[in-house]
């Protein structure tokens, strides 16, 4: 049985100020990182998986997962949450990135919604969960989810620790 020191870290901020971005560079610096980052390519929302640099769209036309003006395939959504499941069991997995938790899983209870349960309420695996949460969904996101031993970051906070600074300026 693995002991589990759970971290959780989540970055929160306001939306469209390039969160994505600084999560991205981080990645190019530390390959220990596992999950999916959420850039937009081509104008269209795409899921990037950490390890293998996979793009998977996460737009469709239809009308099977719907929130606001945007239309998810809900198979991407599966299939993004399974690559994520099996990365926390990997050895080498120190952190795991889940770009972002927003109106679709905290009201709809939809997207990765059971992912979120599994990931803060899972004690067999021992890997840092680093959650993306938009600024304005923050509160809902910690009333509904319950984290423990968590840590809030703004943008600058986390350019600041993770980040060489002289990037950003």
């Amino acid at each position: 049985m693995i002991v589990c020191n759970l971290k959780i870290y989540i970055l929160s901020d306001k939306k469209g100020i390039g969160k994505t971005t600084s999560l991205q560079k981080w990645v190019k610096i530390n390959p220990q990182l596992k999950g999916f980052l959420t850039p937009l390519v081509n104008g269209k929302r795409m899921f990037q998986i950490i390890e293998t640099n996979d793009l998977i769209p996460m737009e469709t036309k239809n009308k099977n997962l719907k929130i606001g003006r945007y239309i998810f395939d809900k198979n991407s959504f599966d299939k993004v949450e399974k690559i994520i499941l099996k990365s926390l069991f990997e050895e080498n997995s120190k952190t795991i990135i889940v770009d972002e938790i927003g109106p679709l899983e905290i009201n709809k209870n939809k997207g990765f919604h059971d992912l979120v349960l599994k990931l803060i309420n899972g004690r067999n695996f021992n890997s840092d969960l680093f959650f993306v949460v938009r600024e304005s969904c923050l509160k809902n996101f910690i009333v509904k989810y319950k984290p423990t031993h968590f840590e809030i970051l703004n943008l600058k906070e986390f350019n600041n620790r993770y980040l060489n600074k002289s990037q950003f300026t």
